[in-house]
């Protein structure tokens, strides 16, 4: 995003680059589920990795070919490719993680997934904001270095020994479209999942506005550099591994639907807070707590995901909810985008941000309240265990 800023010094380039980052979510999720309930978990999710080594090592080398068209959009195609494989990777692993442990292991193992990402997110972005800072404007390295954890992710990926290929036995024959069809209808006929998509679509739009013009805030209204925002970005991961690490304690969630609208109502409040921040240890402080609230939502909504649906569907579910937020979420993009240049600054965007994250959040109380969607949680969750334990037995047989 440095390297998109430097070229170009745009905000609104900055909302393209971010729109490049999702669409492909948008675009192919939909059939991408579709095919992570039939394939191997383990080799899409290792192939994904060496596309994103791949299309990361030459994002830096496409100043060479400025004949061929200008730098920026060469960023902007190589983005779309490497999140193409993004699209492909998180489903699959989203869908992977009930294969691994059991039932009863969901909290924690999605509580210690999160905690490695926020422990990464602590040590790395000061070290990566620091070299970006003296490569500049020849940021090589930098890309070189995140090339090659993608391919010792790879390596890492080859070592799981379980089983990853889902049972594809029932879905082969049918249509691509009546398969993604199945699992829309899957998710309208679950109270408790529509709930989960809808909320997370009226979240989708505040976060795109924070993600499209986060950097030229923290660049253009505090004249921070990257060193600095590798620290900021530190700040929330230091929260978020203290979140994770509580979460990884637990076996199961009280009340987690009453807990994904409670951390939407904490994003908004720390959005407001950012807003108002005036310096570095301030809008640390406001990203510490944003980055403590985002894995207070993702840890509940992921375990609530992978408790509802049945395995033979979990990626094309998990693919849709991706299409969904994503959808909504390139909309706030450019709308933030649009919004910021028109206004000549990032904060009216960000604050109507933050208005609809509080908004959305305590209509999502009143919902969770009138519709008593705790009270079919119970039943659904009870329902989902037997079908599995039917199944279990048919293939025993």
């Amino acid at each position: 995003m440095f390297y998109a800023f430097a070229l170009t010094g745009s905000a609104m380039a900055m909302a393209i680059l971010a729109m490049v980052q999702v669409l492909p979510v948008v675009v192919f999720a939909g059939f991408v589920g579709i095919y992570v309930d039939q394939w191997n978990r383990k080799t899409i999710m290792i192939a994904s990795d060496v596309v994103r080594a791949v299309t990361i090592l030459l994002i830096p080398l496409t100043i060479y070919f400025p004949n061929v068209m200008p730098t920026i959009y060469w960023v902007y195609l190589l983005t779309f490719i490497y999140a193409t494989a993004n699209a492909w990777f998180f489903p699959a692993r989203s869908a992977s993680i009930p294969n691994l442990v059991e039932g009863d292991e969901l909290v924690a193992a999605n509580s210690l997934s999160q905690m490695t990402f926020q422990v990464v997110q602590l040590v790395v972005p000061p070290v990566g904001g620091i070299l970006v800072a003296l490569l500049a404007p020849d940021y090589f390295l930098a890309f070189a270095i995140t090339s090659s954890t993608f391919v010792f992710s790879a390596f890492a990926l080859r070592g799981i020994q379980t089983n990853l290929i889902p049972d594809r036995s029932r879905d082969d024959k049918e249509s691509l479209m009546k398969q993604i069809a199945q699992g829309a209808r899957y998710v309208a006929g679950n109270a408790i999942l529509s709930f989960l998509f809808v909320f997370a679509m009226l979240l989708a739009a505040s976060s795109g506005i924070l993600n499209a013009l986060l950097i030229p805030y923290i660049e253009g209204e505090h004249g921070l550099g990257s060193a600095q925002f590798g620290l900021i970005l530190s700040a929330g991961a230091a929260t978020g591994a203290v979140a994770a690490i509580y979460f990884s304690r637990k076996k199961e969630l009280n009340k987690p639907l009453y807990l994904v609208a409670f951390a939407g109502l904490l994003a908004g409040f720390a959005v407001f807070a950012l807003v108002l921040a005036f310096d570095l240890v301030t809008v640390m402080l406001s990203w510490a707590m944003i980055g403590a609230v985002d894995v207070t939502l993702n840890i509940p909504l992921s375990v609530l995901m992978q408790e509802l649906v049945e395995d033979k569907l979990r990626g094309r579910v998990f693919a849709l909810l991706n299409v969904a937020f994503t959808a909504v979420q390139v909309i706030g993009m450019g709308i933030g985008g649009v919004w910021a240049e028109v206004a000549g600054s990032t904060g009216p965007p960000l604050i109507g941000a933050a208005l609809g994250l509080v908004v959305v959040s305590l209509i999502g109380f009143v919902v969770v309240a009138k519709l008593k969607l705790h009270n079919r949680l119970e039943i659904t969750a009870e329902s989902v265990v037997e079908d599995a334990e039917e199944n279990l037995v048919e293939v025993h047989a």
